[in-house]
């Protein structure tokens, strides 16, 4: 159908600005062939402004020139239960029912336009068409034992099911199968359709049940092999997955998507070998010519993690030749274009193939009610009971870092940083580990890992990165930019303060001083103060006096973190490195390190590590420093020190290596 047999009915004076201003430049993108962000733009009006029949118009005509078929029908459904006196939308339907499969709907549906408008110009088209679709639904009813006008009814219902799923319109799609099973306890297709809408749901249990049943009824079922094998592996029983996964491989049962079905099944338990072996299958049965852009976009994901990249760039562009708006394989070609460290690839799957949607919305309504806890530990005790009921979520962490899309990858670092929960840290540490995904998110993998105590903070751990191991420093902390949200000073010395600080950073010291000491009336037991009152006498000249402040504070006030940075370097100035590592382990505990907290921190390590003999720990605390907080005055400070540190780290790798022992020359 062409976009152009059904148009939209803009009436800018009742609809709201938004909307309007929204329609009218998706109106603009697709005359300048803009398809694809139209049809975003229109999506989010549709979740704004529900039920529009502009909206759904303009997105039928997108997902028509997109070549989105499901999409299509989706939208004009919509449309047509809004309007449905309308025979450009009523005809629109008809040929989406039959674009995707949906005989029984088409012929229904072209049957009602005939009734309505039987003097209409494109009718003689659709009696010729009617005819056809008649005998082809005729023999396939004869198989079920069903008459023609006797199981059309019962044909639509099962296709309007199928049409409900898609949508998301659970509740209707189970009274729907409710109501065939009543007439057909054991009709198989239906079975399979109520499992998936269970899964859907996000009830796994009973999606579980259903397919289970199918296969007691018919042990070779395509479609309950395949499903099962999903479900089975989502709740962590990956033998009996693998078991079914064999079934299905061999399983000679005839079924619509039958290619489809056996590659999703066997990618989503990571059989490479067998989704390739399915190429050879079909090339034997001569329906090469037939496989789906999703199975060609499998095997490229099978071919791409046995190594084969050209192939598996071969199969992605088939892919995209088969769907061009495929967006799985438009995003692993581009992934392709980056250097290998650089690479979160292959992406085989989306969200929706591991969690549904029910489960995704029941999970950020839990995180949402948690996140109302004062404690931390209560709100991850709330999380980790949830994952704990859905064990699809423990699963889906682990299959996501390897093969699922950036929106997957980045959900499973957080739901693993958010519940801390050991199982999720364990397959969090195997990832940050190993070689597989880009360099940043095994980084940031091993951040979380050290933010939760399974990397030790300040300890270096080797990570594969930029295509070699590395050691890299751990930290165990966020770093945070902004003030603290309660000041521990009173206004007035704040103000005080703040000015004092200009003042040092100008290298005004005597005026540093004056204000330090007025707020120093205010607020005496400050430990703040006393610590730049301690900078501004040695800017003076007056170290001695500055010396028994700084030496006071650790003394009085042994939480502050400046004073433990003075007692650090006290100890490594008494040559007492012991002493000096207890405070640092003390200090690197602190969960949150304000910037110049950091910055400071990263001071006393290096001086640490010059002290301890280790110019290699220098560097990095040094190169941390950099990245971290790049305008730190004090930087300036350490770059001669860090260039002498690199000079002796390469004479320490020289000296590290066996010496070639020189050949003895022939008399």
């Amino acid at each position: 159908m062409s976009k152009k047999s059904f148009p939209t009915r803009l009436d800018p004076i009742n609809l709201p600005r938004k909307l309007r201003d929204g329609l009218a430049e998706a109106e603009s993108l697709l005359a300048k062939n803009e398809p694809q962000d139209a049809l975003n733009l229109l999506q989010e009006l549709d979740r704004k402004f529900p039920r529009q029949p502009d909206v759904l118009g303009y997105m039928a005509n997108a997902c028509l020139d997109l070549g989105d078929q499901h999409g299509y029908l989706h939208a004009i459904y919509q449309l047509h239960n809004l309007t449905p006196n309308r025979p450009d939308i009523k005809l629109g339907l008809a040929g989406a029912y039959l674009a995707t499969g949906r005989i029984a709907l088409a012929l229904r549906t072209f049957r009602q336009f005939l009734k309505q408008w039987p003097h209409d110009e494109r009718a003689t088209d659709v009696q010729k068409t009617i005819p056809q679709l008649e005998q082809g639904l005729t023999e396939m009813l004869g198989q079920m034992d069903f008459f023609l006008e006797s199981g059309l009814d019962f044909v639509c219902k099962h296709e309007e099911l199928q049409v409900l799923m898609e949508l998301g319109n659970y509740e209707r799609g189970k009274q729907l199968a409710k109501s065939l099973l009543e007439q057909q306890p054991n009709f198989v297709p239906v079975l399979n359709n109520l499992s998936q809408v269970y899964w859907l749901e996000g009830n796994l249990a009973r999606a579980t049940e259903l397919s289970q049943q199918v296969l007691d009824i018919q042990p070779d079922n395509v479609h309950a092999l395949s499903n099962l094998t999903r479900f089975l592996f989502m709740q962590g029983k990956q033998e009996e997955a693998i078991g079914l996964a064999h079934r299905l491989e061999t399983s000679q049962a005839e079924a619509a998507d039958l290619w489809v079905k056996k590659a999703e099944a066997l990618s989503f338990i990571g059989d490479e070998d067998g989704v390739l072996a399915l190429l050879d299958d079909a090339k034997q049965a001569g329906e090469l010519d037939q496989l789906s852009e999703s199975v060609w976009h499998w095997c490229a994901a099978a071919e791409y993690r046995k190594g084969n990249e050209s192939k598996a760039r071969k199969y992605w562009q088939k892919c995209l030749q088969l769907a061009p708006h495929f967006l799985q394989a438009k995003d692993n070609l581009e992934e392709l274009k980056k250097p290998r460290h650089e690479r979160n690839c292959p992406q085989a799957f989306s969200l929706d193939a591991w969690l549904s949607r029910n489960t995704i919305s029941s999970l950020t309504s839990t995180v949402e009610r948690a996140s109302r806890q004062k404690s931390d530990t209560t709100f991850q005790d709330k999380i980790r009971a949830y994952f704990e009921d859905h064990p699809e979520i423990l699963h889906f962490v682990p299959a996501a870092l390897a093969s699922g899309d950036t929106v997957s990858r980045d959900l499973a670092l957080k739901l693993a940083d958010m519940s801390a929960h050991p199982s999720l840290l364990a397959h969090l540490k195997e990832f940050a580990l190993g070689q597989e995904g880009s360099d940043d998110l095994r980084l940031e993998a091993s951040q979380i890992l050290s933010k939760h105590g399974v990397f030790e903070s300040g300890v270096s751990v080797t990570l594969w990165l930029g295509g070699e191991w590395k050691p890299i420093m751990m930290l165990g902390f966020q770093i945070y930019y902004d003030s603290p949200e309660k000041p521990t000073l009173k206004p007035a010395a704040q103000r005080l303060m703040e000015k004092a600080i200009y003042a040092l950073r100008e290298e005004k010291g005597a005026e540093g001083e004056t204000l330090l000491r007025k707020a120093l009336e205010i607020q005496k037991d400050e430990p703040g103060l006393l610590n730049n009152l301690a900078v501004a006498l040695s800017m003076q000249g007056k170290h001695d006096e500055a010396e028994a402040i700084a030496d006071e504070i650790p003394v009085r006030f042994p939480d502050y973190f400046f004073g433990q940075v003075i007692a650090v370097r006290r100890a490594i100035q008494a040559d007492d490195l012991e002493k000096a590592k207890t405070i640092l382990d003390k200090m690197m505990k602190k969960r949150e390190l304000h910037v110049t907290e950091f910055g400071a921190l990263c001071g006393c390590q290096i001086d640490f590590m010059i002290a301890d003999d280790k110019p290699e720990g220098a560097l990095s605390w040094f190169d941390m420093w950099k990245q971290g907080y790049p305008d730190d005055p004090a930087l300036k400070n350490y770059e001669e020190q860090m260039s002498i540190a690199d000079l002796l780290t390469t004479f320490k790798k020289g000296l590290s290596r066996p010496r070639r022992k020189s050949k003895k020359s022939r008399p």
